[in-house]
């Protein structure tokens, strides 16, 4: 079968032909994929700041139809549509017993450190394979993945209505971090982009205020729409040094900062002491998520996210260099491959 296989940094993706996947073991579920979206995640492993384990199939954010499942497997049967949990923790370590799964001390992260859906078929271990309602699109199903990732960091957020917040960075995952904060009805929200087409998607998706930060300074410029108060809660979707640092002066007293983008691991932010201890600001680092598969389940199956607003190209395995290259740029917002 065909794939897209990420061979190493400086060396890129290919589309090669590998080895179909085979149900091995008692939980194993064969899964036909259907769709699979680009993440930032992707890109970061293409450029060396999210570590992986190459040459190894990318993509983790899949739907797609049950083919086959293991001897001992119960909860989903062939011709189920489904969507998987990428982040395949052990259940055993101090970690996943604390209930931090998300930070398992011996994770394989499906389409990262293990084979993943950039191929027409995909196997998992039945205990990250969630059914989905086979109503919905499989572009729909793809989006639950890293919606997930925005309930768990919304958890850590405790964004009230009355409140203001401040989402650096518009692309996909900022998107759905403004659809969200919309959803639970905060007083006003700002999204700073440098893409002008990622700005309007996020208007279009229910900001308030969109700043292009090549053009106005961010930090100024949400002390001028809070009235010089600062924001209640600043999201930093980027994954930047000096990104971070503007997220962290944007919030006032009493603020909160979310921290989601993955930068380098040597990347060094410089915050002041002084601020944070006179402001009681907090800061959050969210790393994918620990129990929020089922609410964004039940999120995407209610119609609560503007998904046709959000998916922006769905494209073949054949044109994943296309699709890297839209992420990229910004001329794309949520890029969806599939096999065929």
């Amino acid at each position: 079968m065909l794939a897209v296989v990420f061979n190493g940094v400086g060396k890129g993706i290919s589309l090669e032909e590998v080895h179909v996947p085979q149900v091995e073991s008692l939980d194993g579920v064969l899964i036909r994929v259907r769709e699979c979206g680009i993440c930032g995640s992707d890109l970061a492993i293409l450029e060396g700041r999210h570590p992986s384990k190459p040459p190894v199939i990318l993509g983790h954010e899949l739907s797609g139809e049950v083919v086959q499942v293991g001897a001992g497997v119960t909860s989903v049967s062939a011709g189920d549509h489904v969507v998987v949990d990428p982040n395949m923790s052990c259940g055993t370590c101090q970690n996943c017993r604390l209930g931090r799964r998300n930070m398992c001390s011996n994770m394989a992260e499906f389409g990262i450190t293990r084979d993943g859906a950039f191929a027409e078929l995909a196997v998992s271990p039945e205990r990250f394979v969630y059914k989905i309602d086979p109503r919905l699109s499989w572009r729909e199903g793809a989006l639950v993945e890293p919606l997930s990732c925005v309930v768990h960091g919304l958890a850590k957020s405790r964004i009230k209505p009355d409140e203001t917040a401040v989402v650096y960075g518009a692309g996909p995952m900022g998107l759905l971090w403004v659809s969200m904060l919309k959803r639970v009805g905060v007083r006003k929200i700002i999204a700073v982009d440098l893409a002008e087409k990622r700005r309007a998607a996020a208007e279009g998706l229910g900001a308030d205020v969109t700043i292009d930060p090549a053009n106005d300074e961010p930090v100024a410029r949400v002390e001028r729409e809070t009235e010089g108060l600062g924001a209640d809660v600043a999201v930093e979707m980027i994954g930047r040094a000096e990104t971070v640092e503007n997220a962290v002066r944007s919030v006032g007293s009493g603020g909160r900062v979310v921290i989601m983008g993955v930068a380098r691991k040597d990347a060094i932010s410089r915050v002041g002491p002084f601020d944070l201890m006179l402001k009681e600001v907090e800061i959050f680092g969210s790393n994918a998520n620990s129990a929020g598969f089922i609410p964004a389940i039940r999120l995407i199956e209610a119609g609560a996210i503007p998904v046709d607003e959000i998916v922006s190209h769905e494209l073949t395995i054949a044109e994943a260099q296309k699709g890297f290259d839209l992420c990229r740029s910004g001329q794309g917002m949520k890029v969806m491959l599939r096999p065929v």
